[in-house]
Order: structure tokens, then sequence, then C-alpha cells
């Protein structure tokens, strides 16, 4: 999965997005970030980072994100875990 497939993922199935930051950080969301050649995601609390973890690859990125934002969703909504 690309970014911007992740992207399209997330909008086709009302993802709120003020779970998630793709590119770039924003205080109280999961964010997806390339940086230093290589993927992170993490969740944003202030100008921290917490919980980074690091990728080689966008594809391997991209799931995990997806994977935390399911997490994120079966907490705050009741909603089924898995997006995929």
């Amino acid at each position: 999965m690309t970014v911007a497939e992740l992207k399209t993922y997330l909008a086709d199935h009302l993802i709120p997005s003020k779970l998630y930051q793709i590119g770039g950080e924003t205080d109280g969301r999961i964010c997806l970030e390339k940086e230093n050649g290589r993927w992170e995601v993490f969740f944003c609390e202030g100008k921290k980072k917490i919980g980074t973890l690091f990728f080689k690859d966008e594809n391997s990125a991209c799931a995990r994100m997806l994977k935390e934002i399911s997490k994120v969703m079966e907490l705050l909504y009741d909603a089924p875990r898995s997006l995929a």
C-alpha cells in the first residue's frame, strides 16, 4: 500500500481525519511521515513523538498506520478492529 492508496482507503471508509496525520505531525493524532530516508508511525503529543515505530518501506509503514487507526476506532467508536 502506498500513502496515496492509504489516504483513499481512509476516505472511502469514512475514517475521521481528526484521528490521523499523513505527512508531518499534529498533536493528538497518529502520524505517518518519512524522515531521514525511513518511514515513521507514531502518536504525537505536544511536540513529542510517542511510541515511534520505524520502517524501511512505505508499504509496511502504511499497513502499521492502518492497524493503529483500527485500534483507536475500536476503542473510541466500538467499531470492529479490522478495517482491511
